[in-house]
């Protein structure tokens, strides 16, 4: 009962939430079938499989395979056949959008129709107010490192750098270096994206994690006012979390969307 109350509240959160139950074990062991394990974005886990040792076998098979799909696996301890059952409870899409100038209006009322859970963040005051954004779920209006202290991401988190500079950007950007999120993208002409991946490279993050980094922002819409930036950003999304080939669907020979 308790871990079926922690999961509810996880939900609550937006929060996905890995689950691992016991669905195979050998006959001196079939008291432990039904056992649940429950993985937090934050790395906690709670609950127990068989015994501590079975327990952290299976919570670094997890780590190590980085599954995306539901799937039972064989795992073999102490000479004997279990099975584990793994399923990653999905929490609603969310987009965190960092900055909340003129492109970020209208990315939030994009995302907002597209059913995501929109959090803005800025520092100022007279940009972060329900006035502005009256779409998104939630606003911060804090320093933008203190405020990515209190939030967490996962594979359904689009995280949205549209800062007003530089600085801020580079703030942004060691506030989360390493931390996994669906989509990561950040606005920015190529001169000023390759001084900051530059920057930060030197400053030890991964290039592997600055790869997966989206920069320059969006698709080539042509577009030009903020609304059309806007646009061209929630449509690189939409693609992206979709699976969608970023091409004209009359290029795609009888292909259509749905």
């Amino acid at each position: 009962m308790k871990l079926f109350k922690a999961l509810l509240a996880a939900a609550e959160r937006g929060e996905a939430v890995q689950m691992i139950t016991l669905v195979g074990a050998p006959e001196e062991s079939r008291a432990s079938l039904g056992q649940m394990l429950v993985l937090y974005p934050d790395g906690r886990a709670e609950g127990l499989l068989v015994d501590t040792r079975f327990t952290e076998k299976v919570l670094e098979q997890s780590k190590a395979c980085q599954w995306d799909q539901p799937k039972v696996m064989p795992i073999s301890y102490d000479q004997q056949e279990y099975r584990i059952f793994w399923n990653c409870l999905t929490s609603k899409m969310r987009a965190v959008i960092l900055g909340g100038g003129h492109i970020s209006q209208p990315l939030a009322s994009f995302l907002a129709q597209l059913d995501y859970e929109v959090t803005v963040i800025d520092d100022r005051p007279e940009f972060a107010n329900r006035q502005r954004f009256p779409m998104a779920k939630h606003i911060i209006c804090e320093d933008f490192t203190k405020a990515l202290e209190q939030i967490s991401f996962d594979n359904n988190t689009a995280v949205i750098i549209v800062t007003r500079g530089h600085r801020y950007d580079l703030d942004c950007l060691r506030s989360i270096a390493g931390q996994r999120a669906g989509y990561l993208g950040m606005i920015g002409s190529f001169r000023r994206v390759k001084a900051v991946l530059q920057l930060l490279k030197e400053e030890g993050v991964s290039t592997e994690w600055l790869n997966a980094l989206k920069t320059p922002i969006g698709l080539d819409l042509g577009a030009q006012s903020p609304a059309e930036i806007a646009l061209s950003i929630a449509a690189e999304i939409v693609a992206h979390f979709k699976g969608g080939r970023y091409l004209p669907l009359r290029s795609l020979g009888g292909r259509r969307n749905g």
